[in-house]
C-alpha cells in the first residue's frame, strides 16, 4: 500500500498524541488540547483519530483509565477506590463508580474483593463483562490459572532483587494482536537506527507491556519496542524516548510467548510476592533481551524480566 507524506505526517501526530495521553493519563485531556498536539482542528483531529485508533479520543481515555484502575485495585490493595479514580483523572467518584460497573459488570469493590477462584468463575459466567477475548490465545485470562498451576512456576523461574541504573530508551509502539508484532516493531525500529547510527554492541534491546492481557484484551494491549543508545547522539525530532528509572527490581529469567510471560507474572505476583517482604512499586515492568528481537522470533530469545519494587 502507497503511503503518501501526509499519511505519515498524520500517524506521527497520532502517535505524539497517544504518547501524551499515555504520559498525562491522569489529568485533563479535554479534546482541543489533544488537537492542538496533533495540529488538526479538534473536528478533523476527532475524526483522523478514531479512524487510526478504532475509538473515540474519549472511548479511549476513559478504556485506558477505567483498565489502568482496574489493575491498580489488584495491585495496590492499600490504596482507595476513590484515590484510585482521582489520580487516574476521573472528576467525581460518582462518574468513575458508574462508568466502572458498566464496563466491567461489578463494582470497583467488588471487584477488589474478588478471589483469583472467584475471579474465574465471574470471568466464566460474564465472558461479555470481562475483557479478555484473546486472538490465539483463549487461554491467557487469568480464570484459566489454578493455584497449582501458578505454583508450578516456584521451580521454573529463580527470582532475585537487584539495584539498577536506569537509562533512557527510543521506542516504538505497537499491539500485540499478531502473534508477530513484537519482532516486527523490533525489525522496523532497527531498520530506523541502524542508518542514523544508533545501533551498537552495547546496545540493549528493551520491552515495555503497558497493559495487562487479563484486564485488556491482547489486540488492544499496548507495547513498546526500545533500544538504548549513546548519550552523546542527538536524537532526531521524530523519536519516541522513555526512562527506564533507577531504583530496586526483581528480576528472573524467561523465554517464551506471551502467555508464558502473563503465567511467569502470575506467580510473581500470587506466589513469590506475598513471601518476599516486597511489594510493588510500579505496574510498568521490563524485559531485556539477550538479543535483538528483529532477527528471530521474540519468544525463543532469553530474557531478563524486571519489575520495581519497594521493602513491604
Amino acid at each position: 500500500m502507497h503511503h503518501t507524506d501526509d499519511d505519515k505526517k498524520m500517524a506521527v501526530y497520532i502517535r505524539k498524541v497517544l504518547e501524551f495521553i499515555q504520559l498525562n493519563l491522569s489529568e485533563e485531556l479535554p479534546l482541543q488540547r489533544l488537537a492542538e498536539i496533533a495540529n488538526y482542528s479538534p473536528f478533523h483531529f476527532q475524526r483522523i483519530f478514531t479512524s487510526v485508533v478504532g475509538e473515540t479520543p474519549k472511548q479511549y481515555i476513559i478504556r485506558l483509565r477505567l483498565e489502568r484502575i482496574a489493575h491498580f485495585l489488584k495491585v495496590f490493595p492499600d490504596m482507595s477506590v476513590s484515590e484510585l479514580a482521582y489520580n487516574s483523572g476521573f472528576t467525581s467518584l460518582s462518574i468513575f463508580s458508574r462508568a466502572f460497573k458498566n464496563y466491567f459488570g461489578v463494582s470497583a469493590h467488588e471487584y477488589r474483593q474478588l478471589s483469583n477462584e472467584e475471579y474465574r468463575n465471574f470471568c466464566k459466567t460474564n465472558s461479555k463483562k470481562c475483557k479478555t477475548s484473546m486472538i490465539n490465545s483463549p487461554d491467557l485470562c487469568i480464570r484459566d490459572f489454578t493455584q497449582d498451576e501458578i505454583m508450578e512456576w516456584k521451580n521454573k523461574v529463580d527470582i532475585s532483587t537487584k539495584r539498577l541504573q536506569g537509562f533512557t530508551l527510543i521506542y516504538l509502539s505497537t499491539c500485540l494482536g499478531k502473534s508477530d508484532a513484537i519482532s516486527m516493531a523490533f525489525r522496523k525500529l532497527s531498520q530506523w537506527a541502524e542508518p542514523r547510527g544508533l545501533l551498537g554492541n552495547e546496545t540493549r534491546f528493551v520491552g515495555i507491556l503497558l497493559d495487562i492481557p487479563f484486564i485488556t484484551s491482547v489486540e488492544n494491549c499496548r507495547y513498546w519496542a526500545g533500544i538504548t543508545f549513546p548519550g552523546q547522539i542527538k536524537l532526531p525530532k521524530e523519536s519516541s524516548v522513555t526512562e527506564i528509572p533507577d531504583g530496586l527490581y526483581a528480576n528472573y529469567s524467561l523465554q517464551g510467548n506471551l502467555l508464558t510471560t502473563v503465567k511467569s507474572l502470575a506467580f510473581f505476583n500470587h506466589g513469590w510476592l506475598p513471601e518476599s517482604g516486597y511489594a510493588i512499586k510500579d505496574v510498568l515492568g521490563y524485559e531485556v533481551y539477550s538479543e535483538n528481537p528483529a532477527n528471530k522470533p521474540s519468544e525463543t530469545i532469553e530474557r531478563e524480566i524486571l519489575i520495581p519494587v519497594r521493602p513491604a
